[in-house]
């Protein structure tokens, strides 16, 4: 009942807990006004959260249900980390087998993407693009809401399915059907994945659509936002790589039927079809929205105009660009391992960060920069991040350095083979985590920094800054720690007991495995910071509400309408020449620093 009640208080506005439907892409226009002041259809309760396409509501179901399902993931993820401490068996946590450890583990990663992290992107852009491009509605606002009810319906299906002896997959197989798997439970879950991939493809290109089709008179790309231009970028790749992704899972469905034409459904093989989005470097297009509220939030918080616009818009492009790179990764063929291009998108990936957050540093040193929790998040966001490209580098390097041993293989030797070594270990689960993890730092840094315009209430400033330092240890300990024990040799597939085998000192190994799982504790308890504060702030109304309209002095149209904004956004069609309309206007040229 609760739960009811705060879905239905998120979807109303502040002024009138009354709601009306709206025609796709209408606008507050003289007709439909009239129309409103002659008797609107008004939908009370639980019907009107069902029944709305509106993307403001559907936004705000994203991130409530997107907060949540990044709990499942660390929960998940906590309770992998204190069974990686007894190494070499299965048992502290009492999984019962090694297919129960390796479904949680699964699950985990699973459900940190596509649980937690594209469902907070899309619905900061669900709701967030259309304000700043000028647009009255999201294109195709119906689909978007059939996608978000139908990624909600998938994860619940996959989520039971699991826990019903399904999954993607056994890692060791033996005569009896892996070990104790439903079969049926097994294709339920690789169909309900494809309905939560498929939903939030669907999503992305109604925000796609919105950017290309509706933006205002003067704007072209290059005057994107960008948070806008890095959704653009970030929504193409999806678009690109999940089709690849459900058509490597579609083959999988098929071949599990029966057909073994290509052993891609045989058990043991469904996951290996599947982990290459969450490997480097595509991982990384999971996070470049990162980089966009970063250029949101850190100029506004600083009182000057982004510096080197146009580099910055360039940098994002780059990276999106770069993580393209997932099709030249080393899962058939281990060869590629040592192919240049699979190193360079590994290691190139550091540039177009580095370019950014310079770009940032440049604009914070030309401004006087004020403290708050979206501005402290952002920049531990962007640091998560930059961490993680770097230990990609280092991941990677193997194979560069590599090739200067062709030149003289007389040196070097236990350098490459230590660092040739280190592929296949947990560093790459920690870059995967840095990665996904800064995201969701981001994404907070975006829900605290736009929540007056989402919620109508600021949100507590202090639990921000709390939030910020929690993530950020939590990420430090948790990722730190599979850093370390890949150095130490600890396989990436921690669910066989092959992964512990040459270890170099397996006391060490356990003690950062609890390390880990501290951090990860932290990590959990800093998303649930956010959520409460959400709660108590727009639940329970003890957020602040004074001047919510534009609290932060923003640069962008979002901010030159109300909080909540009300039915067709903007009360006339804005007319821009720059990326920073609020910050110089049409008339003045918009002229560049």
């Amino acid at each position: 009942m609760l739960c009811a009640d705060f879905l239905e208080f998120l979807l109303v506005s502040n002024s009138n807990k009354k709601r009306k439907t709206v025609t796709e892409n209408q606008t507050e226009t003289e007709s439909n006004a009239a129309d409103s002041a002659s008797g609107p259809l008004e939908i009370d309760g639980l019907a009107g959260v069902f029944g709305t396409s509106d993307h403001k509501n559907i936004g705000r179901l994203y991130i409530f249900f997107g907060l949540s399902g990044g709990m499942l993931a660390l929960i998940l993820n906590i309770l992998v980390r204190f069974e990686r401490v007894n190494i070499g068996s299965v048992g502290v946590l009492d999984f019962g087998s090694s297919n129960q450890f390796f479904q949680t583990w699964s699950l985990s990663r699973t459900a940190l993407l596509f649980f937690c992290v594209m469902p907070l992107l899309v619905g900061l852009a669900t709701y967030l693009v259309p304000l700043q491009v000028g647009a009255p509605s999201l294109s195709f606002p119906r689909a978007a809401a059939l996608a978000f009810w139908a990624w909600l319906i998938g994860i619940l299906i996959h989520v039971v399915t699991v826990f019903a002896d399904g999954g993607l997959g056994e890692p060791d197989p033996t005569s009896q059907f892996a070990q104790g798997m439903d079969p049926e439970a097994t294709e339920l879950s690789m169909l309900s994945i494809a309905m939560v991939v498929f939903a939030l493809l669907l999503g992305t290109v109604c925000v796609i659509a919105t950017i290309i089709s509706q933006r205002p008179q003067g704007m072209s790309l290059f005057e994107l936002p960008l948070f806008s231009w890095s959704i653009l970028v970030a929504g193409g790749i999806w678009v690109l790589a999940l089709p690849v992704w459900l058509s490597n899972l579609a083959i999988s469905w098929v071949d599990f039927q029966g057909a073994d034409a290509l052993r891609y459904g045989d058990v043991e093989n469904i996951w290996d079809q599947l982990s290459w989005l969450w490997s480097q470097p595509m991982i990384f297009a999971f996070a470049i929205p990162v980089l966009g509220i970063a250029g949101e939030v850190i100029p506004v918080s600083s009182g000057v105009p982004q510096r080197q616009y146009r580099i910055q818009q360039v940098a994002i492009g780059a990276l999106g660009a770069l993580s393209f790179g997932a099709f030249a990764q080393p899962f058939f063929n281990p060869d590629v391992a040592n192919q240049a291009v699979f190193v360079a998108m590994g290691i190139l990936v550091l540039l177009p960060i580095l370019a950014f957050f310079g770009g940032l540093a440049n604009t914070s040193f030309r401004g006087n920069p004020s403290v708050s929790a979206h501005l402290i998040l952002s920049v531990v966001g962007m640091l998560s991040l930059l961490v993680a490209a770097t230990v990609s580098a280092f991941h990677v390097s193997g194979p560069a350095i590599g090739a200067i041993q062709e030149i003289d293989d007389t040196w070097l030797d236990g350098l490459i083979m230590w660092l040739r070594d280190v592929q296949g270990t947990v560093i790459a689960t920690a870059v995967m985590e840095h990665v996904l993890i800064s995201a969701v730092i981001g994404i907070v840094a975006g829900i605290y920094y736009w929540a007056p315009k989402i919620f109508g209430y600021q949100l507590n400033r202090n639990v921000g800054v709390l939030s910020a330092l929690t993530l950020f240890g939590g990420l430090v300990l948790s990722g730190g720690s599979n850093v370390i024990n890949g150095i130490l040799d600890e396989g990436d597939q921690v669910f066989h007991s092959s992964a512990y085998e040459g270890v170099w000192d397996a006391t060490a190994v356990e003690f950062f495995n609890i390390v880990g799982g501290i951090g990860s504790i932290l990590l959990l308890v800093g998303v649930g910071l956010v959520a409460l504060d959400i709660t108590i702030s727009v639940f329970l109304e003890k957020g602040n509400r004074e001047d919510v309209n534009d609290p932060w002095g923003g640069h962008t149209l979002e901010w030159s309408t109300e909080s909540p904004p009300p039915i067709g956004n903007f009360s006339e069609a804005p007319v821009v020449d720059n990326e920073r309309p609020l910050l110089f206007p049409a008339a003045t040229g918009g002229d560049e620093q």
